[in-house]
C-alpha cells in the first residue's frame, strides 16, 4: 500500500518536473504564432488549453487526495497516514500553484495589453473625430468669412441706390412735417360759434 502512494506520488512529481519545463520551452514558439494579436503572448487556444490542462491536473489531485484519505482508514494507523496523504498533497499543490500563478499573472499581463490597445484605439479615433470637428469647423467659419464678404460687396454696390432711397424718405418725413404743422395752424382758428341751447 505504501509503494502504491510513494510510486504515485513519484509519478506526479516527475510529471509535474516534466510539464513545467514544456510548457516553459512551447511559449517561445507559441509567441511566435501569436505576435499579431498580441506580441509575446500564446494565442487563445493555447491559453484555453492550459487553463484546461491546471483545470484537469487540481482536479486530479484532490481525487488523488480523497482516495489517499479513504485508503487510510482502512490503515491500523490511520493519523500518521492522513498526514502523509496531507504532506503529499502540499507538495504538489505547491507545484502546481507555480504554475497556476504564473499562468494568472500571463492572463493579467494579456489583459492589460489589450486594454492598451483599446485606449490607444479610442484615442486614435478621439482624435481623428477631433481633427475632422477642427476642419469642419474651419470650413464653415471660412465659408461664412466669404458670406460676409460677398454680402458687404453687395451693399457697396448697393450703396448708391440706397442713398437715393435715404434722400426720397428724408423727403418725404419733411412734407409729413410740413402737413402736420398746416394742421396744427388750422386747429388753432378761433373756434366755431357754439350751438344754441335747446329750448330757449
Amino acid at each position: 500500500m505504501k509503494k502504491m502512494f510513494f510510486s504515485l506520488l513519484a509519478c506526479v512529481c516527475v510529471t509535474a518536473w516534466c510539464v513545467e519545463p514544456s510548457v516553459n520551452a512551447a511559449a517561445p514558439a507559441s509567441g511566435v504564432v501569436a505576435s499579431q494579436p498580441l506580441s509575446g503572448f500564446p494565442s487563445d487556444a493555447e491559453r484555453n488549453e492550459e487553463r484546461v490542462r491546471l483545470t484537469r491536473e487540481r482536479q486530479a489531485l484532490e481525487d488523488k487526495y480523497r482516495q489517499e484519505m479513504k485508503l487510510c482508514y482502512q490503515n491500523f494507523d490511520v493519523t500518521s497516514c492522513r498526514l502523509q496523504a496531507r504532506d503529499r498533497r502540499i507538495e504538489a499543490d505547491t507545484a502546481l500553484r507555480k504554475q497556476e500563478l504564473r499562468f494568472n499573472a500571463q492572463e493579467r499581463q494579456i489583459h492589460a495589453e489589450e486594454a492598451r490597445r483599446s485606449l490607444a484605439d479610442r484615442n486614435s479615433e478621439a482624435s481623428q473625430k477631433n481633427a475632422q470637428a477642427e476642419r469642419a469647423a474651419s470650413i464653415a467659419a471660412s465659408k461664412e468669412r466669404a458670406d460676409a464678404n460677398a454680402q458687404k460687396q453687395i451693399d457697396h454696390a448697393l450703396q448708391g441706390t440706397k442713398r437715393g432711397d435715404y434722400e426720397q424718405k428724408q423727403r418725404e418725413a419733411a412734407q409729413r412735417r410740413a402737413d402736420a404743422e398746416k394742421k396744427l395752424r388750422e386747429r388753432n382758428k378761433e373756434p366755431a360759434a357754439p350751438l344754441p341751447v335747446p329750448g330757449q
